[in-house]
């Protein structure tokens, strides 16, 4: 607790300049002995503070006295920086603080990264979600959602809000549902509509399942061999890892990947078209194959008017 109470009088020195032992009791709300104590006890760790009277008079630093002779290496400065910096990834307003801890460590905030985790060509939707959900998890407060699942099922549901985790390209919650009685994994993607309640709830335990045991059932997975032409080499560095691809001296790609044995898998391969040969499994060039003519056959025929 005194270690938090040194730091703050160092901030707040850093931060006004000259403050007057009355004005940091106040400040802390500590008596004015116990300010003076703590100043003797700056001093003496080899922080340059010290006080002067008269009408202008208080508690000073020496002028350009820097943080990090007192407390934390140039490296964690470092660190504490970019990691506020990464905040700006889900739209927190940083800057004012990254101005502060700039300069309490007499540091140019230079922002040599930038993440962003939103999708393309999206207004304020994915900004509204992040800031709900904020609210959502800082205020224990429980939520109703209006959920779809991969089935293709919409309903609703009361949950009450762990972590956001992002994971393979997507950001998720981790909640626990009270029409499933378990913690569960929300896309946020799939959550339709959302609404912080005013009903709050206490801490969960911390022993929390894993993320495998969030509802999230581990699918069949099958060894696929496939053909990329050069057509769509951007794609398949985007999205398989550089171990899996084999270039050929014809400059297409050769992947061999772990899949699961899932529908959307199909869809999501048929989305290359033309450019991409499956090697292996023969299932799943059938199953493929199938796809691309009920498609055909969709699309070959006149599309029936709906006009009455």
């Amino acid at each position: 607790m005194k270690n938090d109470r040194l730091f703050q009088i160092l901030y707040l020195l850093l931060e006004r300049g000259t403050m007057t032992a009355p004005e940091i009791s106040r400040t802390l709300e500590v008596s004015v002995r116990t300010v003076y104590r703590d100043i003797d006890a700056l001093s003496l760790a080899g922080v340059p503070v010290f006080a002067t009277q008269g009408k202008n008079g208080g508690v000073s630093l020496l002028p350009n006295y820097s943080f990090d002779k007192a407390l934390l290496s140039d490296e964690e400065q470092n660190q504490i920086l970019y990691a506020i910096q990464s905040l700006r990834a889900v739209d927190q307003p940083v800057d004012a603080l990254l101005n502060k801890l700039g300069g309490l460590f007499q540091k140019q905030n230079t922002s040599w990264i930038e993440v962003d985790f939103s999708r393309w060509g999206m207004g304020s939707t994915d900004s509204v979600k992040f800031e709900r959900l904020k609210a959502a998890l800082t205020g224990r407060r429980a939520m109703e959602i209006v959920y779809c699942s991969t089935s293709g099922e919409t309903n609703r549901r009361v949950i009450l809000p762990v972590k956001l985790i992002f994971k393979d390209k997507a950001w998720y919650l981790q909640a626990y549902c009270r029409m499933q009685e378990d913690y569960r994994l929300f896309k946020i993607s799939r959550i339709v509509e959302m609404t912080v309640l005013e009903e709050r709830f206490a801490a969960l335990p911390d022993d929390l399942p894993p993320l495998e045991q969030s509802g999230y059932t581990m699918p069949i997975m099958q060894t696929v061999r496939m053909l990329f032409s050069s057509a769509v080499a951007f794609r398949v560095y985007d999205e398989f890892e550089r171990d899996m691809i084999s270039p050929q001296p014809d400059g297409s790609l050769r992947v061999d990947v772990a899949m699961p044995q899932d529908v959307w898998v199909t869809s999501y391969l048929l989305s290359f078209g033309t450019e991409l040969t499956i090697l292996e499994p023969e299932q799943l060039r059938m199953e493929l194959a199938a796809q691309a003519k009920a498609i055909w056959e969709q699309h070959a025929k006149s599309p029936q008017s709906t006009e009455t």
